[in-house]
């Protein structure tokens, strides 16, 4: 039998907490979202301040994240490159989706285990203030594996 590495909920605060400080230096109005491998809510956060359609927004990259094992942005890239099959996605998972920068990819051990969105501001904003928490868990998963 394989073991599969899984986030757990000291994970997902400890993301939305390092994703809340980088938030919190830049002023930035912004929602977390931190999704498990399958695409499920595990924690959330909004900024006060931040807009109502950022909620569902950084729900729904952190998802595409995690079910796809990339990068929202790259399926942005893709579709803007004329791979327009992608605008499918939502449709084929059943799920809302968003193709657009601010979701990023949680791997432990090469495994996808899920994934943070961020929804607010810029796409370059949003990305850093993501890559605030994938640095928090890569720190947790290494000091894990030692």
């Amino acid at each position: 039998m394989q073991m599969i590495p899984c986030l757990d909920l000291a994970d997902a605060e400890a993301i939305v907490s390092s994703a809340l400080q980088a938030a919190e230096r830049s002023a930035s109005q912004v929602s977390i979202a931190v999704v498990d491998g399958a695409g499920l809510l595990i924690r959330f956060s909004r900024v006060d301040g931040a807009s109502a359609a950022s909620v569902e927004a950084a729900t729904a990259k952190a998802r595409t994240s995690a079910l796809t094992g990339n990068d929202s942005a790259a399926a942005e890239q893709a579709i803007a490159s004329g791979r327009l099959a992608l605008l499918s996605l939502q449709g084929v998972l059943h799920q809302p989706c968003a193709l657009m920068a601010g979701g990023l990819v949680l791997r432990s051990q090469g495994v996808v285990v899920g994934a943070i969105g961020v929804s607010g501001m810029t796409p370059d904003q949003d990305t850093a203030i993501a890559r605030a928490g994938v640095d928090c868990f890569a720190l947790r998963a290494q000091d894990c594996s030692s």
